[in-house]
């Protein structure tokens, strides 16, 4: 997967093989450094998981190449042995600095807290997972694999099918999304995508403060932090504005404080010209079967296939340490439900009985107006498991004969009488 000026997906290419080990890893990367003529490596960038033959595959095909991990694996494997919420805030700030100075300060306080997780750590090379240490130019500075798992679920159910139907759907799809790329409108030179990263940069720069210093070069303050910025060379001390190529929030302020357009001072990179580039060329489509000509060649026969001892996974196997979502449901909580199924209130002017139905929840009760009748409400506590379960809704009628006979309550003796207690009709 890589990435295209509007800072999205692109689908480079893509291989089906019978087991991921170093010997395919290879094959793969020496057919892609052929096509996209890459050379030993030298000046492009490669993110992967932490599969060792993987990794060794890009030490021997692709040797000068600068290879990053996923940090997402790391700190997976990380909290496994280091449970404490601290450890894991500590790496990931480790991760995003920016500046070798900030990196040091992080990684001492992992130290002075444990220094096993602090040796663990400088043992998966920082080089490969801190933006302290990514090169500067790449326009990239991703520490996970965001890009990948997004096609990955878009293919899920691809992949289940025959290898030449699961080809297929995966060059329709390639097709009709190159096609729609293609054809995008775009509004402004620079995409839209980085000018959102840059609507969050504007909101950011406005906690610092900008003092000139000579032409073009700036000092960037807040507080105790300090950065140069020179806009001739489009560079800032903190390194962001190296990495990503579109800017940080001392040279967005600096820009803005000579009211100037941020737009101007982003890369040609992320603009339509080299958008347009990019979806120059088109897949070209191509007949189905029933126009393939006969061949009197012997029919391919599928390979043989490897049972796994699991029933085969259709999702990404989620790690014990990664967060399922905050959305949560409890099966503790109550609620209150007011009135009652067949709930009937009457009430009775001038002996005359006018009567009147509803139906508010659950256990129901009888309210009577002038002339002595009967008020009941009660309310009833159910639980969330038990809410759904299907009730009888007393009919109309039932209803009407159920009020006349609560306007007069019997005693023990058979004298009439009346009360203003709950009485259950049933």
């Amino acid at each position: 997967m890589g990435r295209d000026a509007n800072n999205h997906i692109l689908p480079v290419t893509w291989a089906i093989v019978c087991v991921e080990n170093k010997e395919n890893c290879m094959l793969f990367l020496e057919l892609l450094r052929d096509d996209l003529e890459l050379g030993m490596g030298t000046g492009f960038t490669l993110m992967s998981d932490q599969h060792k033959g993987l990794m060794e595959a890009v030490k021997e095909v692709l040797p000068y190449v600068e290879h990053r991990q996923y940090a997402r694996h790391i700190v997976a494997n990380f909290k496994k042995r280091f449970v404490r919420a601290i450890f894991e805030n500590l790496f990931w700030k480790a991760c995003n600095t920016t500046t070798p100075q900030s990196f040091n300060v992080f990684m001492k306080e992992i130290e002075r807290l444990s220094p096993e997780a602090h040796n663990y750590l400088m043992e998966k090379e920082p080089n490969t997972w801190s933006r302290a240490f990514y090169e500067v130019g790449r326009a990239c500075v991703a520490v996970e694999n965001g890009l990948s798992e997004s096609f990955n679920a878009v293919i899920v159910d691809a992949i289940r099918k025959p290898i030449i139907t699961m080809l297929e759907e995966l060059r329709l799809y390639i097709m009709e999304r190159m096609f729609n790329l293609k054809h995008k409108k775009w509004t402004k030179d620079v995409s839209s995508a980085i000018r959102q990263l840059l609507d969050g940069l504007k909101i950011e720069a406005r906690h610092w403060q900008v003092l000139p210093s000579g032409l073009n070069k700036f000092e960037t303050r807040n507080e105790g932090q300090a950065y140069d910025v020179d806009l001739d060379n489009r560079t800032c001390s903190c390194r962001l504005w190296k990495l990503n190529r579109y800017g940080c929030a001392h040279s967005v302020v600096t820009i803005l404080f000579l009211n100037m357009d941020v737009d101007t001072y982003v890369d040609p990179i992320f603009c339509r010209s080299n958008y347009n580039k990019t979806y120059l060329n088109n897949i070209l489509p191509m007949n189905g079967s029933n126009m393939c000509p006969e061949a009197s060649f012997t029919p391919l026969l599928p390979s043989q296939r490897r049972r796994m001892p699991a029933r085969p996974a259709t999702k990404r196997k989620r790690d014990v340490t990664e967060k399922m979502g905050k959305h949560k449901v409890s099966n503790k909580g109550e609620r209150s439900v007011n009135g009652g199924v067949g709930g009937v209130q009457g009430s009775v002017n001038s002996g005359a009985g006018g009567v009147h139905g509803s139906v508010n929840g659950c256990a129901g009760g009888v309210h009577g107006g002038e002339g002595g009748g009967v008020h009941g409400v009660r309310k009833k506590k159910v639980k969330a498991r038990d809410v759904g379960v299907a009730v009888r809704t007393r009919k109309p009628s039932e209803r009407i004969l159920k009020t006349k006979l609560a306007k007069a309550v019997y005693g023990k003796n058979g004298e009439g009488s009346s009360t203003t207690n709950a009485v259950d009709i049933d």
